[in-house]
């Protein structure tokens, strides 16, 4: 039965013989202990070796046990890890109400579930377990933005005389953009833009974020909103003097002319740095979308046909509504759609009324003429593209610079629309607000910074670009500088862009080269100034970016910049994950749900934020 043992004799037809050393075809006794003993005596080597092997196997044996333990207690922890998520996913995600912890044959079925984490079914342990889990996610969430330059999103929304406003900050990590909800306020009635302003301080000051860690805000068209933005601007500028003093006492700028200036001089005399050192307002891509769509319904022609289909619209309403109320067609009488602020309504009802135009053609009192279908016809193709779009920046996560892809795409399909009257305008208003967005740094340096669109940008352009980066990157480490000691290296951190001259004399017959006596030392005239070589990194990247072919329109960009991992792939990642589209406002939609519907919980305030940050932030991946 001992393999180990009888491996080492010739066993034949259950009767062991010995031929190793001397011992020729010699008989053993059957009983192991006899055969252990012969080997010990006869053969000591081949019985040392036999004892190593006897313990490694009982080894083996024992890890096989303590391995299928820890697989065990793997297995266990996996499942109340499914479990608890299962619970939190359950309560926010899924949105079902806290009280339906009270049913009795809910909690027969919930009760094993709950008792392998220990828990009591109840609503306090329910509440104490996504307490938890909240704040785990927002320290989570202060690690990531600590000492790093971002951007924020700003949503108001008013529903039922409640107005909420929502701060979300977005960025860019482990090769995918997060937006994340930092917090959901309730604002008063009147409120105004000081009001606001203190709101979201209050809500900065609680994830311990700096003014000077935004880079961007994007804020939607609440004029209180946008003027608490400006607000906060001033505040901004008002730190840039305690990074002077504190920060950086002992810093200076030296420019192309070899001049050292102060980080004030530098700040003052630069109107590109000054863009960067404060916080941008940006307009989301529905925004620039809706200035297209009012520049070209304003025109007389297409609001005087418009009024026209919506007043027929209305009519049609009337004559089918025979199942309403005295009191609907009241409302419905009253309610006035206003064609430019709602546009995407207005859409949707020209495509319906062009659906029924065979059904309406033979009422003379509610027939349009030719020319006026045509108009609901040229209006819907000009538009389509428009609308398509407008869905997709609610619905869809993209990037800075994609925005860019977004307007452009819409420009060609109204290019191809070359009869259409509605199409030439909004070509006209599309291509006045793209020169508008590619004259803001910060769109034109995240543009940049694509290398699918990058080939768009003209020389002035560029050149623009690279300095905003080059002033975005000092930012960044001032930041650095602001939140760890400062360096031996860091001394000469800060470093302005020099514009190369293409037509810089390359012999020393040169009227910009300084007279050399020789060749080594006008090759050391013409090299620039080694104390600023270690700074020259970033233009290294940016010359080698540059060279880079461009890349097919469906690439993905965050991978581009993943596999790069030099200083300029930071700002990119910086750039392009400031927020352009509309996905955020769902969270307020979430608030809104518990704050009108789910009173019969009566869930403290703490307690809704807590529920919503778990709903908006949290990752619900089980284990497999």
């Amino acid at each position: 039965k001992n393999k180990f043992l009888r491996s080492y004799f010739d066993v034949k037809q259950n009767r062991t013989f010995c031929n190793n050393g001397r011992c020729e075809n010699k008989l053993l006794s059957e009983h192991a202990g006899n055969i252990e003993r012969h080997m010990r005596i006869s053969h000591p080597e081949l019985f040392e070796n036999y004892i190593n092997r006897k313990a490694a196997n009982k080894n083996t044996g024992n890890n096989k046990v303590n391995n299928s333990n820890e697989v065990a207690t793997q297995a266990q922890c996996e499942k109340k890890t499914n479990i608890e998520i299962a619970i939190l996913e359950f309560f926010t995600k899924c949105e079902q109400p806290l009280n339906i912890l009270e049913e009795p044959a809910f909690k027969v079925l919930v009760q094993p579930a709950f008792a392998t984490l220990g828990l009591e079914v109840s609503q306090k342990s329910v509440i104490d377990l996504i307490s938890n889990n909240s704040q785990k996610l927002k320290t989570e969430l202060i690690d990531d933005l600590c000492g790093n330059l971002f951007s924020l999103k700003i949503d108001v929304s008013t529903n039922q005389d409640i107005t909420l406003i929502g701060i979300n900050v977005q960025y860019i990590k482990d090769r995918s953009v997060h937006i994340k909800s930092l917090g959901i306020k309730q604002l008063q009635a009147n409120y105004t833009s000081e009001y606001v302003k203190s709101l979201i301080m209050e809500v900065l000051n609680e994830y311990t974020i700096n003014i000077r860690e935004i880079l961007s805000i994007t804020v939607s068209n609440d004029s209180n909103a946008v003027e608490a933005i400006k607000e906060l601007n001033d505040e901004f500028s008002c730190t840039l003097g305690d990074v002077e003093t504190t920060i950086l006492p002992q810093k200076a700028i030296k420019t192309e002319s070899n001049q050292s200036i102060t980080f004030e001089e530098w700040l003052e005399g630069n109107e590109t740095v000054t863009q960067t050192y404060r916080i941008v307002s940006v307009a989301s891509g529905k925004q620039i979308l809706q200035l297209c769509v009012e520049e070209t319904l304003r025109k007389t022609e297409i609001k005087k046909n418009l009024e026209k289909c919506l007043s027929l619209m209305h009519e049609l309403k009337i004559r089918t509504s025979t199942h309403t109320t005295a009191k609907d067609s009241v409302k419905s009488e009253n309610r006035k759609i206003d064609c430019v602020t709602e546009w995407t309504t207005t859409y949707e009802m020209l495509e319906k009324l062009y659906g029924i135009k065979h059904m309406i053609s033979p009422i003379t009192s509610l027939c349009l003429n030719a020319d006026e279908w045509n108009f609901v016809k040229e209006f819907l193709e000009a538009f389509k593209p428009i609308y398509k779009a407008n869905v997709k920046l609610q619905t869809t996560q993209i990037l800075y610079s994609e925005l860019y892809i977004v307007l452009m795409t819409i420009l060609f399909e109204l290019e191809s629309l070359s009869r259409n009257k509605i199409a030439k305008s909004l070509i006209e208003a599309f291509n006045k607000q793209k020169l508008k967005l590619l004259d803001t740094d910060v769109f034109n340096a995240a543009v940049f910074l694509d290398p699918r669109i990058r080939v768009c940008l003209n020389a002035e352009q560029k050149t623009r670009a690279k300095e905003y980066i080059t002033t975005l990157y000092n930012r960044i480490n001032t930041l650095k500088g602001d939140t760890t000691a400062c360096s031996e290296a860091s001394d000469g951190l800060l470093v302005e862009m020099k514009c190369v001259d293409d037509d810089q004399p390359t012999t020393s017959n040169g009227n910009n080269v300084i007279e050399a006596k020789s060749f080594c030392e006008y090759l050391q005239n013409l090299d620039p100034d080694p104390t600023l070589a270690q700074l020259t990194f970033l233009e290294s990247d940016i010359t080698m970016y540059e060279r880079q072919p461009r890349l097919p329109l469906d690439s993905n960009l965050i991978d581009f910049w993943f596999y790069h991992h030099n200083t300029l792939s930071e700002i990119a990642h910086i750039l392009l994950a400031i927020p352009c589209t509309e996905v955020s406002i769902e969270y307020l939609s979430t608030a809104f749900k518990y704050i009108l519907t789910d009173k019969q919980n009566s869930l403290s305030a703490s307690n809704i934020d807590h529920i919503l940050r778990v709903k908006v932030n949290g990752a619900f991946n089980y284990s497999n």
